[in-house]
């Protein structure tokens, strides 16, 4: 686990065989790994902390350890599952299922919503250390200081902070449900490849309709869906991810208002220093666990609601009221990483630009993407802040097997993106495992434009002469 915490947010998979062996959640991996991505990887102390209060309780079956009553019952409801115990345990609760198709959808439904307790949490628990009484309110008002320099014209207290980036997503979706739904809107758009459980939140919705279109250039695609009249928003990420292209936003934001659909903007890719977005947006959503968070020791999310859109007080109420506060452990964490945000988030940017030009000329590249460079560039360009890079991102393509280029790199490998150290990431293996190993899933991705072996490279703030290094090693044949 990186860093050596026990809260670390990041795995590292040193071969493509250890990523298939991470999937298929075979033994002989998942017994070296104690951390990870939260939502992906279950914390020790998390499981620790669950299996010790189901004793007490004399509990039984799949233990989910949950943040609030509320989430258990929501994503109860949603799974079909009747009869589960809920157990309040200090300052979260504990829900117990037979194991079974049910829980395993539960589960999912968890990971999509980022709703289990943290780790820090957990560990408070099994020291019998109550946070209950804590101060949140402080540390959360500094996290929202630092953030409001991003968004001007929005009440310091109005910039929501989650215990994840995916429980803003989740969030804001049933915020804008909860208007536009009895408008008789009830489909979403999805602009893009997104991160797959913003996908999956919409797949797996039970009130509202999903229409994917591929490509962000495709307004007009976007156009006809709206046309029907039942849109209640589309959701796009600027710049998506892995791809790096950015959907024409201002064009966008016409469209929407034309239809009354609401436009849901996600920056995570970049963090909320790159992008002005919520001029156009009605909801920004982003994870604070990139960027904002760059050490890799803690999760977090944020949501703005645009103050002068129509329906912005209801969406901001409801927002409210959806959303998972960030634990009191996390927030103070949180709120000493993120006063580095802007210098950071230039540091990465500058390297990943370097690193970028670099690999664009190595003869075992096949195709580079960033953020500015593209059929999208000017439309990234067109939101970009003064002064600013374009993220720590970029995506390679291979022109040899990507195997052994992974297996070879001495970086980093694995999910996560935007801290201070490198890390190479076969994207679509970890996010998309089932898709890339067959060739029906293989041939679906590249018809959405992407190579299913490509590499995404969220690039660090060691010097890029070191990055550099490992990947002349690597691509040397």
């Amino acid at each position: 686990m990186i860093p050596p915490s026990p809260h670390a947010t990041v795995v590292s998979l040193p071969t493509l065989a250890d990523v298939e062996g991470y999937e298929r959640k075979e033994q002989q991996v998942w017994k070296h790994i104690q951390a990870g991505y939260p939502r992906f990887v279950r914390n020790q102390l998390v499981v620790q902390a669950a299996e010790r209060a189901a004793k007490e309780l004399k509990r039984s079956g799949e233990l989910f350890p949950l943040v609030s009553r509320r989430a258990a019952e929501k994503l109860l409801a949603w799974a079909g599952i009747k009869g589960a115990s809920v157990d309040a345990v200090g300052d979260w609760f504990l829900v117990a299922t037979p194991s079974g198709e049910a829980a395993e959808k539960l589960s999912k439904l968890i990971q999509h919503t980022g709703t289990l307790i943290s780790s820090r949490q957990a560990e408070a628990y099994l020291k019998n250390s109550s946070t209950a009484k804590q101060p949140a309110a402080v540390p959360i008002a500094e996290i929202q200081q630092i953030c409001s320099a991003y968004f001007s014209g929005v009440t310091k207290s109005d910039i929501l902070i989650s215990l994840s980036g995916m429980n803003a997503v989740a969030a804001a979706i049933d915020a804008v449900n909860a208007i536009q739904g009895p408008r008789g809107k009830t489909a979403w758009i999805q602009l893009g490849w997104l991160y797959v459980d913003s996908s999956r939140l919409f797949e797996k919705a039970t009130r509202t309709q999903h229409e994917f279109v591929a490509d962000v250039q495709n307004l007009d695609a976007v156009e006809k869906l709206l046309a029907k009249g039942n849109v209640a928003a589309v959701f796009t990420e600027a710049p998506n991810n892995p791809q790096l292209e950015t959907a024409d936003i201002l064009a966008l934001r016409k469209l929407c208002d034309r239809f009354g659909a609401k436009l849901v903007l996600d920056p995570s890719s970049v963090g909320i220093v790159t992008l002005d977005l919520l001029p156009h947006a009605d909801i920004v959503c982003c994870s604070l666990t990139k960027y904002a968070a760059s050490l890799g020791d803690v999760m977090a999310g944020l949501l703005v609601v645009n103050p002068i859109r129509p329906d912005a007080a209801e969406l901001l109420r409801v927002s409210r009221a959806e959303l998972e506060p960030l634990h009191y452990l996390d927030a103070k964490v949180l709120a000493e990483q993120v006063k580095q945000v802007g210098q950071i988030s230039q540091k990465l940017s500058s390297n990943a630009a370097e690193l970028a030009q670099r690999l664009a000329q190595h003869p075992a590249i096949l195709k580079v993407r960033t953020a500015s460079t593209g059929t999208t560039a000017q439309n990234f360009k067109a939101l970009q802040r003064n002064g600013t890079g374009t993220g720590a991102l970029i995506t390679i393509e291979l022109k040899g097997e990507m195997r052994e280029v992974y297996d070879k790199l001495d970086l980093v490998k694995g999910p996560s993106f935007g801290v201070q150290f490198t890390i190479a990431s076969p994207f679509l293996w970890l996010a998309h495992f089932a898709e890339v190993t067959s060739p029906e899933g293989r041939a679906s991705v590249r018809a959405a434009g992407l190579d299913p072996d490509l590499l995404r490279i969220s690039v660090g703030i060691e010097p890029v002469d070191e990055i550099w290094s490992a990947f002349e090693s690597a691509l040397k044949k």
